[in-house]
């Protein structure tokens, strides 16, 4: 019993290769992080927020993670916690 003609079949295939190409190239792109951290700068550009926002989201428990240096005003953010805070990741 055929349900779809061969022709559909390839039309259908090429489709699916086509997406799961795009998807592969699009995975690519995204930056590899060796320390698992971002800068808030970083969080700003890619999730497009603000400030206001990711204090907000501090408030609620997002951890900011900061060096221990006197003076310091540089603070970064594990991309794993982020992704949990977002409902991303589990």
């Amino acid at each position: 019993m055929k349900v779809l003609s061969e022709e559909v079949g390839r039309e259908l295939v090429t489709e699916i290769l086509g997406s799961v190409e795009e998807y592969i190239n699009a995975r690519e792109k995204i930056p590899r992080r060796l320390t698992g951290l971002m800068t808030k700068k970083e969080i700003f550009e890619e999730l497009d927020i603000n400030g206001n926002t990711l204090k907000r989201w501090e408030s609620l428990g997002l951890k900011r993670y900061m060096p221990p240096v006197e003076n310091t005003k540089k603070a970064y953010y594990r991309v794993s916690d982020v992704l949990k805070f977002l409902g991303a990741e589990r």
